[in-house]
């Protein structure tokens, strides 16, 4: 299962960002509800090796907060794959046929009904070059893609999910490239609503006595983040940005126009500051918001320290591609016994000319099939010929176009 389209993943995110709610409409409220915790701002490790082994030490979370328990865990520079599983007791119907041996003797069929205990099992994926942005609120971890879509995870405790966040961070650093966008946490949240109507937001900006039907209405600020150091409070309804409109929508949707502001403008520096207007007490109160890039400053650093063993991307650079070995419930699925995943494939690469792409099962090399990772890497010291591949299910050869 991709993670990201993480079954509960929006719902956890909209909880996690309505974090702090209080008083007002409760009825037309998510019920997901999380209290907002002391601000953290998620920052990689000094290497891959170090988040890896986070990993592997804390397999104590639970994904989208569904009861999912982690039974198998693979995590590498591409990212992170698991396995998970849960128990739900399900209502069958069951016949049971009787006799009745009265004056009208015949059968007769009851229907009753018991409890069934089922097992659930899917694997997940969180990719890391599609990570945008990394929060934590009490024992969750929020993520935000680049592009739009959204997944949590709930963990054990507070500890862990700041360990397990700053793992993430490494590994988001270790992929960074000129194409990323990046969007941190400002510690403010918004208020998001159950039911996508007119009537909750314009009840609430009626009791704000904003008139206007834009911006994102603030419901909770962490002691200690960026929008808490900024002057941003509850309530207040933030409706311009550098400039820039604010428009209303509902839940997570809208904090995307917020996002893309801040992303096309912090995702190539270490820092910067936004100028934005918000509506507070019947006032328009001009407020400076600066936001911190942390993973820039370690992308470089974090890709030149990638061990061969540990960091399954570490082939031969110039062929371009991030890989790692096929875990069995893939293989299974596939109906392959042997073969490499390829979790991305570089821009203007040799791979790329090849006509690699992200998520193909790579089968052979020239010719010789893969059995793993390892039998793949002596290959990739000279001229990639041909190549077959594993795609959507089909058996797919690709031929090189320039050698390397």
């Amino acid at each position: 299962m991709d993670m990201q389209k993480l079954a509960a993943g929006g719902v956890l995110l909209a909880a996690l960002l309505c974090a702090g709610c209080a008083g007002g409409y409760e009825a037309h409220r998510s019920t997901d509800v999380y209290p907002a915790s002391d601000y953290s701002q998620p920052k990689p490790m000094a290497s891959v090796d170090d988040a890896i082994k986070v990993f592997n030490d804390l397999q104590t979370f639970y994904s989208s907060g569904g009861g999912f328990k982690i039974q198998k865990l693979m995590a590498d520079r591409s990212g992170l794959r698991f396995h998970e599983s849960r128990t739900v007791t399900e209502q069958r119907a069951e016949d049971t046929v009787y006799h009745d041996g009265g004056l009208f003797s015949q059968d007769h069929t009851a229907t009753t009904t018991k409890n069934v205990d089922v097992a659930q099992d899917h694997d997940a994926w969180i990719p890391a070059d599609k990570i945008a942005g990394i929060f934590v609120v009490a024992n969750n971890i929020g993520f935000y893609y680049s592009d739009d879509t959204a997944a949590g995870l709930q963990t054990s405790d507070h500890a862990v999910a700041l360990k397990l966040a700053d793992a993430f961070a490494t590994l988001q650093a270790a992929n960074y490239g000129p194409a990323s966008k990046y969007y941190p946490d400002s510690g403010m949240y918004i208020r998001a609503f159950a039911d996508e109507t007119d009537q909750p937001m314009t009840l609430e900006y009626e009791r704000l006595g904003w008139t206007q039907k834009t911006g994102l209405l603030v419901d909770g600020v962490n002691p200690g983040s960026p929008a808490a150091q900024a002057g941003l409070i509850t309530d207040d309804i933030l409706f311009e940005a550098n400039g820039k409109p604010v428009p209303f929508a509902y839940g997570s949707v809208g904090a995307l126009s917020f996002k893309h502001i801040v992303m096309d403008e912090l995702s190539s520096k270490p820092a910067a500051s936004f100028d934005l207007k918000v509506f507070r007490s019947g006032h328009i109160v001009p407020v400076r918001l600066s936001l911190t890039n942390p993973i820039i400053g370690h992308a470089a650093e974090l890709a030149a320290a990638a061990k061969p063993g540990v960091d399954a991307a570490a082939v031969k650079p110039a062929f371009g591609i991030s890989a790692r070995d096929l875990t069995t419930a893939e293989a299974e699925a596939a109906g392959l016994h042997s073969g490499v995943f390829i979790a991305s494939v570089n821009e203007g690469s040799a791979a790329a000319k090849l006509g690699l792409q992200a998520g193909d099962y790579l089968l052979e090399i020239n010719g010789t099939k893969l059995a793993n990772l390892a039998a793949m890497k002596p290959l990739l010291g000279g001229e990639v010929t041909s190549a077959v591949v594993q795609r959507a299910g089909k058996s797919i050869s690709l031929g090189s176009l320039s050698s390397f």
